[in-house]
């Protein structure tokens, strides 16, 4: 479970950290190569970006001036490697917009880069984009725990606990339905006023908190008395216990 979360956490920072993303050549040998990187904003799956990225082209030695386009618009020059020029994407209007560059070479001819697209989203839709993808990641985060803390407290059998009068480092507690002590597990989840408990007498989930020492005194005594009258003896089959634990299930104070 440790290491689905650690796969999970690490997707999160690659898409909301990660420094840069490249866009390289469509073509096989471009004689100029321009890349796309991210300087702050969002640049997701699909190639859906938004936010300050910056164009870059590198290039023979005989490179003097680069000259970079967005859909056949120049947005900028720059004549001193490294060859590179900075935009916004809200500059330009929400969709599909094109990338290319144009070099000049000291004897005046010019060499083309490859040619890419990405598609430009406003920054209303990339946060929506943004909070979409943490939530979606954060529910499976927290679906996992559930099912791998909480499962298998759900389907623990009755019967299963420590001595009377001794409890686990988490503390003993009190079922509010059948008033009998029992140890509170140690990795069962803290809902801020308790931790979720399944009850081994009676099979009732609920949150229960620490119970005194004076308290489980006396739920000792009580559950002593009805184990000596045969009380505890009479339990519904496996199957039956578990429906009806999961039919009268509710959180409590």
């Amino acid at each position: 479970m440790k290491k689905i979360k650690f796969i999970l956490y690490l997707l999160l920072v690659l898409v909301l950290m990660v420094p840069s993303t490249t866009a390289r050549a469509q073509e096989d040998s471009p004689v100029i190569t321009l890349t796309l990187t991210k300087d702050m904003g969002y640049g997701g799956f699909g190639g859906d970006i938004q936010g300050t990225f910056s164009m870059k082209a590198s290039g023979p030695n005989e490179l003097v001036e680069v000259q970079f386009f967005i859909d056949n618009t120049l947005i900028g020059t720059d004549s001193e490697a490294p060859f590179r020029i900075q935009f916004h994407t809200d500059n330009f209007n929400p969709g599909i917009h094109s990338f290319r560059a144009v070099g000049i070479l000291a004897d005046g001819s010019e060499l083309h880069s490859n040619q890419f697209s990405r598609n430009f989203l406003s920054g209303e839709s990339a946060a929506e984009v943004t909070i979409t993808l943490v939530v979606t990641i954060l529910a499976a985060v927290l679906g996992i725990s559930l099912i791998g803390v909480i499962g298998p407290m759900l389907l623990r059998k009755k019967g299963k606990q420590r001595p009377i009068g001794e409890y686990s480092a988490a503390g003993g507690t009190i079922c509010p339905r059948c008033e009998l002590p029992y140890s509170r597990h140690v990795i069962s989840p803290n809902i801020i006023v308790g931790k979720l408990e399944r009850c081994p007498h009676c099979g009732k989930i609920s949150v229960v908190g620490r119970a005194s020492q004076e308290e489980l005194v006396q739920a000792e005594q009580r559950l002593q008395a009805d184990s000596q009258e045969g009380i505890m003896d009479l339990q519904h089959d496996e199957e039956e216990s578990l429906r009806r634990a999961l039919e009268e299930s509710r959180f409590d104070d």
